[in-house]
């Protein structure tokens, strides 16, 4: 399949320079960077969500992290639900099912994107398919984005691990300053 017609057309009328990235089959940001031998957080990946009127948007964020969807909700002051698998098929028909291109512009979506990738040097995204990715140099990157929103809307997979982690050791009444366990308390 190669890139998606839509985003092919998206990045020539736009002028954005690529590299086209092939790898071993795989499905899941996470396997698709590991199959491309790239890190995790230089991959772009997009979420896509829908509101109580139907309006989608692309979240767009390192594959390394989560999305905060609080956030979100309160970014837009909209209540986002993950849209489902037959939305996506029917919203990106010339991709593979799972292979989302960030550049959900090119599909008349809304976007927003994370912050953390405009540190990178070099962003790498889905081209369509489930064995290719474009790999576009920030400055490009930025311009590709460049009219859409942009915030810290995620955050990394271990950190949000963590915080659930103290978040449930807080509700349970574990006091930090307590000597006493709470597993040792009557």
């Amino acid at each position: 399949m190669g890139i998606a017609s839509n985003l092919a057309h998206f990045l020539s009328e736009n002028h954005v320079p690529f590299e086209i990235i092939q790898h071993q089959y795989a499905e899941g940001s996470v396997n698709t960077a590991n199959s491309a031998h790239i890190p995790t957080h230089q991959l772009a990946k997009a979420v896509v969500f829908r509101d109580e009127d139907m309006y989608y948007t692309v979240a767009v964020l390192p594959a390394s992290y989560k999305v905060k969807r609080h956030t979100l909700n309160q970014i837009f002051d909209r209540h986002l639900e993950l849209a489902g698998e037959d939305e996506l098929e029917a919203l990106f028909e010339d991709c593979a099912p799972g292979a989302i291109p960030v550049c959900g512009q090119a599909y008349g979506l809304r976007v927003i994107w994370d912050d953390a990738l405009s540190e990178l040097d070099t962003v790498y995204m889905e081209a369509g398919d489930h064995l290719h990715l474009l790999k576009v140099k920030r400055d490009d990157f930025l311009s590709m984005m460049a009219d859409h929103m942009h915030e810290r809307f995620s955050c990394e997979r271990q950190r949000a691990k963590t915080a659930r982690l103290l978040q449930y050791i807080r509700s349970a009444g574990y006091d930090w300053n307590d000597p006493e366990p709470v597993y040792a308390r009557n």
